[in-house]
């Protein structure tokens, strides 16, 4: 009878071993340990928003909330402002009480959900007033609860947040999507050092580039507005600024230069605009690129423009070489329509602003040398 006991106690032991190691080995199938960047294309990016709680920009109380592919950061309250000791940035904000969740939607796990609470993020910031461009660094890190993984993000930002200033009750917002990268990191130590951000200007982007035309006419994309803000201080005005977006693109920063919109001699009303330094992004939510994303600064557009009593028409091209790619690019937007106006004031700008418009977008290998041309049915 006692041998039994003891046998039976072994099978005992042996199967508790044995659902241990299970155990442990479902946990490191649920976790993807490693680095994820999205400017790599390992996930997407939608917003980061910063709730004015506290009555304004950069008043303690505020509370920050950033939102993407498999994570969700939550409930980070601002607690101080000071100088900012890393390069480049004005601003050290700190923001206590965040919580980080991960889920499977993510990279970084098959299944289940990671969670940390009570975190502390450190954001190094700079405004320029005079483009409206924010630029931030983000950066927090901990250990996942009852797990033995840590990790650590960063999120750099840079662009022209969304702002809604309402009263202490109201509160209002800023609110932004422009990510230069986010990169997340799960290690099963701390992880030290501050991660270089994924600027692809210095890769060449061979094997994740899909060379061709795509139009928004077969639809091979879509567009999802255009916009023109009034800061120089109404339509066609020296300083204006246009942005573009739609899927896998958004072309940004171009101004109108010192010249305005010029009426071309005899053409009966027909106006021609220059915008210079743009930025055009191309990113793998588009037809074009497998991963990452391609980008061109310092862009030139030309604006071909109309107003009649059906509203207004315009073409709007551009062309050049993604930053040390040696890819080329053109781009053909155009628009009919009745653009939504809102009046303009010399503090609060204003705009004009469209949906319904299309482009096409040229990618190649070689100097593209033929323009491209409306191509829809109803245009």
């Amino acid at each position: 009878m006692r041998k039994v006991i003891i046998f039976t106690l072994c099978l005992l032991l042996v199967g508790f071993a044995v659902s241990a190691k299970n155990d442990k080995d479902k946990d490191k199938v649920m976790v993807n340990l490693g680095t994820y960047s999205l400017d790599a294309g390992d996930f997407e990016a939608k917003f980061w928003k910063e709730m004015f709680k506290g009555g304004g920009p950069g008043q303690p109380g505020n509370t920050l909330m950033a939102v993407g592919q498999g994570f969700i950061f939550k409930h980070a309250v601002l607690d101080s402002v000071g100088a900012s000791s890393e390069s480049g940035y004005e601003w050290a904000t700190t923001y206590v009480g965040g919580t980080l969740i991960l889920n499977s939607s993510g990279p970084w796990l098959n299944k289940n959900k990671l969670k940390d609470t009570g975190i502390m993020a450190l954001n190094n910031s700079i405004y320029d007033e005079t483009t409206g461009i924010l630029k931030f660094h983000l950066m927090f890190e901990g250990k996942f609860d009852d797990t033995g993984y840590f990790y650590r993000v960063d999120a750099w930002y840079e662009g022209e947040p969304r702002m809604s200033v309402e009263n202490k009750d109201g509160y209002g917002f800023q609110r932004g999507s422009e990510f230069k990268d986010i990169i997340v990191q799960i290690a099963e130590d701390p992880i030290e050092g501050v991660p270089d951000p994924g600027d692809n200007d210095d890769e060449e982007k061979s094997g994740k580039v899909v060379y061709g035309t795509f139009s928004t006419c077969e639809p091979d994309f879509n567009t999802k507005f255009w916009k023109e803000m009034f800061k120089g201080g109404g339509p066609g005005q020296p300083g204006n600024v246009l942005k573009a977006i739609g899927d896998g693109f958004v072309f940004k920063h171009a101004k109108i230069d010192e010249n305005g919109a010029q009426e071309i001699p005899e053409s009966s009303g027909i106006y021609e605009t220059t915008y210079a330094g743009g930025k055009l992004t191309l990113n793998s939510s588009g037809p074009w690129l497998n991963k990452g994303q391609l980008r061109a600064r310092d862009v030139e557009a030309i604006n071909t423009s109309t107003w009649d009593e059906f509203g207004l028409h315009f073409e709007l091209r551009f062309e050049g070489m993604f930053i040390n790619t040696g890819i080329y690019f053109k781009v053909l937007a155009w628009y009919d329509g009745q653009p939504e106006m809102k009046g303009w004031g010399n503090t609060s700008y204003e705009f004009q602003r469209g949906t319904d418009f299309h482009a096409i977008i040229v990618i190649s290998e070689t100097e593209i040398t033929e323009e491209p041309t409306r191509g829809c049915d109803e245009d």
